[in-house]
């Protein structure tokens, strides 16, 4: 295992990266580019740094109607050229059903030239975000030697149900890590014809965006194809939580609330898409819920970090792990007062903890480190949600893997994704340290991107 801090670990990566020559386009017209089932076109570009956009490209049907829970399917013939013009630009899948798009960045001359690929997987605790929570125009900047893709994968009740119920009725469960690998799976079919190699793909991701990724290395206990061959995993966010008996409950209640007593399947596919995500936040605000993957004796059989200790995973490939030094703990989790109050949260997240275990665990965590009962839980939350995650990934690689520390402030969680994707216009008149700060992570990202396969 290597450890860094975050302008180390860039430098480990420069010496691989690929010298970036800007590019211009002679032509006019926007590309277009051929697949089996569609023609896209280019919506966008900067050829003076050198690259396209192609914009909401469906890699799947629209999961409404009988597709609601239901797991993806390979997108219809479309007789037009699709202009990206599907959707909305920032399409995401809490405020849109139809909403499984990928975009495609790719260097003005990329067609035939065998490019690696970065898949990017986005966070958000399975309940928001997008495909467009991130673009590459900074990356871009460093090199134009890679594509970049991005995916929107179903979240909320839609994405992540599950329980004896919902899948007696015929529901596929957690069907957000369904979407990951049917979008990886895309990428494998198609990325050539836009000059990808399906070869070198690195899987990037961002807090539950990383936890997909440890997902589709364990997804059946390991006996799945691999679709990625490097990974670079960002604060990877998951709460293993209870399994089907409060998936169960969190079902049921939805269910009832949107006149679906029951919970029968027919009745919740008919249900307004808006009214069920209401629904569903409401419930989640009501009874404390996390809307999180959940074992399901399918895809997932265990729990990703159980798997990786289990060495019930299909991965080799070199691994980049970083997380923040302060990702949740400079701050107080808010509605925690008192030890009887972290006593009383543990209970509603782990059922299963006794008070014994959680009185060992506090005597890990003293009260007297600490200024407020909220600052101490958040110091545990940080550790089970968040960097206990990189344990598991270093035991099951051997500890051949790369570590990096964001240490630069405030190191919060999600604050390094501003290092990593930027535009240098942003930085007109930042401080020299701000803008090495970015150079560094772009660097580090680029340069795993852009490096041998078997690099280690």
């Amino acid at each position: 295992m290597h450890i860094y801090t975050l302008p180390v670990a860039a430098a480990a990566f420069t010496a691989a990266i690929l010298a970036a020559n800007p590019r211009s386009d002679e032509s006019s017209a926007l590309p277009t580019i051929n697949l089996d089932y569609t023609t896209v076109q280019a919506i966008d570009g900067n050829t003076t740094v050198g690259y396209y956009k192609f914009q909401n490209i469906r890699y799947a049907k629209p999961p409404t109607g009988d597709l609601r829970f239901a797991a993806p399917e390979w997108p219809d013939v479309e007789t037009e050229i699709n202009t990206g013009n599907l959707a909305n630009t920032n399409v995401d899948c809490t405020s849109s059903e139809d909403c499984l798009f990928v975009d495609v960045w790719a260097p003005v001359d990329a067609v035939g030239r065998n490019l690696p690929v970065l898949v990017y997987n986005y966070g958000g605790r399975f309940k928001l975000g997008s495909k467009s929570v991130n673009t590459p125009e900074g990356l871009f900047e460093v090199s134009t030697d890679f594509i970049y893709v991005s995916y929107n994968y179903r979240h909320g009740l839609t994405g992540v149900a599950t329980g004896p119920t919902y899948q007696h009725e015929g529901g596929v469960s957690n069907l957000a890590i369904w979407d990951a690998t049917h979008a990886f799976e895309w990428v494998q079919k198609y990325i050539h014809n836009f000059g990808g190699n399906s070869h070198d793909v690195t899987a990037v991701g961002f807090s539950a965006g990383g936890s997909q990724i440890a997902f589709q290395m364990t997804r059946f206990g390991g006996r799945a194809p691999q679709l990625f061959q490097k990974a670079y995993i960002m604060s990877p966010g998951y709460l293993p939580s209870a399994g089907h008996h409060h998936a169960e409950q969190f079902w049921q209640n939805v269910s009832s609330a949107v006149g679906c007593d029951g919970g029968h399947l027919d009745c919740m596919r008919q249900v307004p898409f808006d009214t069920l995500s209401n629904a569903t936040a409401e419930i989640v605000s009501s009874y404390s819920y996390t809307l999180q993957p959940r074992v399901d004796g399918y895809i997932l059989p265990d729990t990703y970090e159980a798997s990786l200790y289990q060495g019930h995973f299909n991965f080799s490939g070199p691994v980049v792990l970083t997380h923040a030094r302060h990702e949740f703990n400079s701050v107080a989790y808010d509605g925690i007062k008192t030890e009887e109050d972290i006593f009383a949260t543990f209970r509603v997240l782990f059922p299963a903890l006794t008070e014994n275990i959680i009185h060992e665990l506090l005597e890990m965590y003293p009260a007297a480190d600490y200024e407020s009962a909220g600052l101490r839980f958040n110091d545990i939350r940080q550790s089970y949600e968040v960097t206990a995650k990189n344990y598991g990934l270093c035991n099951a690689l051997n500890n051949e893997t790369w570590n990096a520390e964001i240490a630069i402030s405030p190191a919060k969680h999600g604050t390094d994704q501003t290092y990593y994707f930027y535009n240098t216009n942003s930085l007109m008149g930042s401080s020299n340290e701000t803008t090495t700060g970015f150079s560094a992570a772009e660097a580090a990202l680029v340069g795993a991107i852009t490096s041998p396969v078997n690099a280690a």
